[in-house]
């Protein structure tokens, strides 16, 4: 019996990181279309103060992060809050990291912004994924 009931654990863990991978890699799709557009945008207008720019870049990066989470919570059709949320932080790690590989590694307000920023969004998402409404077909 109990043999059983670690094999039900372990298929719901491969379950909730199978989603958390389809959210980040979605969500990490999202994000490079939605800069490269954008910065496409940007160079054919040249009309965008740089002031500007790292904000546009926040809300596209929290757009992303939100498709994440949905996604995320689609697939593992539970606990949408919290794949969400992971998803979110996850994907901030990522960013993190890759700025941080081109950048001399000091920590700013926005750090700590962009960290709250892409947790709300995702676990937003996750919440939006799990609650969505399959359509009901009446005969």
């Amino acid at each position: 019996m109990k043999a059983i009931k670690t094999t039900i654990a372990q298929k719901g863990t491969a379950l909730y990181i199978k989603s958390l991978i389809a959210g980040f890699i979605v969500g990490g799709i999202i994000l490079m279309i939605l800069m490269c557009v954008t910065a496409f945008a940007l160079v054919v207008t040249g009309k965008l103060p740089h002031s500007l720019i790292k904000w546009i870049m926040l809300g596209l990066s929290c757009i992303s992060v939100f498709i994440g989470g949905y996604v995320s919570a689609k697939v593992s059709k539970e606990k949408g809050i919290i794949m969400g949320s992971v998803t979110g932080f996850i994907m901030f790690v990522s960013v993190l990291c890759a700025g941080l590989l081109y950048s001399d590694g000091i920590f700013t307000y926005m750090t700590l912004i962009k960290l709250i920023l892409f947790v709300v969004s995702g676990a937003i998402g996750g919440i939006k994924g799990v609650n969505k409404l399959e359509k009901i077909h009446i005969k």
